[in-house]
């Protein structure tokens, strides 16, 4: 489903590769994702609903397989998260001024869901975040 067809950034933090993508959703539609490691399918990406309306989809098993399988300290998780939603908030202005500049675009750091998310991760809670 995910063509990766321009690559715009890429940051390690912690031992996760991250690395954003202008992509080809399919057919003529195109959106911007940001990829964990190798991995073929992105952990979150925008893409046009409608004419100027712009949304976010996070795939929440990559995301419990970071809470999973992170081994690190409560405060190194702080100082992963606040790297990790800089680089967010970075990608999403650039996804903006490449693909979406006349949308209107639902950004996930300025959403509910990106505090939900850095309490998982940082407290490691798999088990609250299994039962949402």
């Amino acid at each position: 489903m995910f063509t990766k067809l321009i690559a715009i950034d890429n940051q390690l933090i912690g031992t996760v590769h991250f690395h954003a993508f202008v992509v080809n959703l399919g057919g003529d539609d195109v959106g911007f994702a940001l990829f964990m490691n190798d991995l073929p399918d992105p952990l979150l990406y925008f893409s046009k609903e409608g004419t100027d309306q712009v949304n976010f989809t996070i795939d929440n098993q990559q995301f419990l397989w970071i809470v999973k399988n992170s081994k690190f300290t409560r405060e190194d998780r702080k100082r992963f998260y606040d790297q990790f939603e800089f680089f967010l908030r970075a990608m999403e202005q650039r996804a903006k001024a490449y693909l979406f500049k006349n949308s209107t675009v639902q950004y996930i750091s300025n959403s509910r869901d990106i505090i939900r998310y850095k309490n998982y991760y940082i407290t490691a809670s798999v088990d609250m975040m299994q039962n949402a």
